[in-house]
């Protein structure tokens, strides 16, 4: 029997926490993979992956445009209800046995309410992460819909568990971006340079000496206040006069705020050594990452992949509060002085010790694995019991 699987693309970022599964399944005879890429994956100014998945091997059965631009919070919403309408459709026509969703994104959401009310099982990947921002909102709301759960540390088990989820429909598998890291941690390319191979704008940066990568996303929670804050970060960073690869924002609402800073900066103080970049492949970008001496911004990669690597990462502001860390983390707040007293002490630690709180670098199998063993069905109701609630007898005609 083979079982028809659905998953959704929906940023960049996507494809660096489930590519690895992608590929598992592809190669697995009991799946059929169906790929729809949509979102942010679909817009070159947010990193698009179409090209990128195609010349990767796996074919994608639907693309969609879904997005409203206008980088604010009506924007999300609408974009919200208008993915569910269009994921509504598509998985109609696909009929899947199950449907991957990843995350946080709020197209995770979309998609996870089409797959529910069409009746089809949803397998949830990352639940049961504490994080600041909606996306915790978007990720625990997604856990309660979802019927399974692959999570990436014995934490997040515990926490979808208490959020009433059965024991038996929940599996720790890691992260799959661990096992990205993991390949990169054994095959080190400690010359990569990405300058030849990938468009930027900006001066190049000379990979023989140390310079640092810096991503920063938009707050959707605190979206006004983005200009100002991204400002903040582009004066520690200027005070520091370091080589710099630079990564645009994803398409959280505050996103304009934060890429009008790094124009206005770029081209208006013309700034050395720094190069900008809107996306790279998984590998690529980690690699980038893993010969940097310190990765600045508050992606969750500086806490999850770098973990795994050891590498310096300097968290700025609320976006990963409550994520689980490693010892290679120091957090700041918004301020440039704390920005640039953070990093220039991790520019003295040449690294950390490697962690596995987010995995082995196994996941893909792992997840794969224990898919083979679902008979996938829906989830049936909570048991009160579990909750030390009394149980309620059913009523009778």
């Amino acid at each position: 029997m083979t079982d028809n699987i659905v998953v959704c693309m929906t940023s960049r970022g996507n494809y660096a926490r489930i590519g690895p599964v992608l590929h598992e399944l592809d190669d697995r005879e009991g799946f059929d993979l169906d790929i729809i890429n949509a979102g942010a994956s679909m817009i070159r100014e947010y990193g698009s992956l179409s090209a990128i998945l195609r010349d990767d091997g796996l074919e994608i059965t639907n693309e969609m445009y879904n997005v409203l631009e206008g980088g604010n919070p009506v924007a999300s919403a609408k974009t919200t209800g208008l993915s569910m309408v269009e994921f509504t459709s598509v998985l109609s026509d696909l009929d899947p046995d199950a449907v991957i969703t990843i995350a946080d994104r709020y197209e995770t959401m979309a998609v996870t309410l089409a797959a529910c009310y069409q009746n089809i099982p949803v397998v949830h990947t990352q639940g049961g992460e504490i994080t600041g921002s909606i996306d915790e909102k978007v990720r625990h709301a997604t856990t309660k819909l979802a019927d399974y759960h692959m999570v990436s540390t014995e934490r997040s088990v515990e926490v979808v568990n208490r959020l009433g989820e059965d024991r038996d429909r929940i599996y720790r598998t890691g992260c799959p971006s661990m096992d990205i890291a993991k390949d990169i941690a054994e095959n080190a390319d400690p010359d990569y340079d990405p300058q030849a191979q990938y468009d930027g704008v900006g001066e190049n940066v000379d990979v023989s000496e140390d310079y640092v990568v810096v991503q920063y996303h938009p707050v959707p929670t605190e979206y006004e206040s983005q200009y100002d804050k991204t400002w903040e970060l582009i004066e520690a960073v200027d005070a520091l006069d370091a080589q710099a690869f630079w990564f645009w924002p994803n398409m959280d609402a505050g996103t304009d705020q934060v890429s009008k800073a790094i124009r206005e900066y770029r081209d208006n103080r013309d700034p050395q050594d720094i190069r900008f970049y809107i996306n790279m492949r998984p590998t690529h970008y980690l690699t980038l990452v893993n010969n940097s001496a310190c990765l600045v911004g508050n992606s969750s990669v500086g806490i999850r992949e770098c973990s795994f690597l050891g590498q310096p990462s300097v968290n700025i502001g609320g976006r990963q509060n409550s994520r689980e860390r490693a010892e290679n983390v120091i957090d700041v707040p918004v301020e440039a002085d704390a920005i640039r007293e953070a990093v220039e002490t991790q520019l003295d630690v040449e690294s950390y010790e490697p962690s596995t709180l987010y995995g082995e670098g196994d996941a893909a199998v792992e997840m794969v694995d224990a898919m083979e063993a679902i008979d996938f069905e829906l989830k049936g109701s909570m048991d009160p019991t579990r909750l030390g609630l009394a149980e309620i007898s059913p009523a009778l005609d």
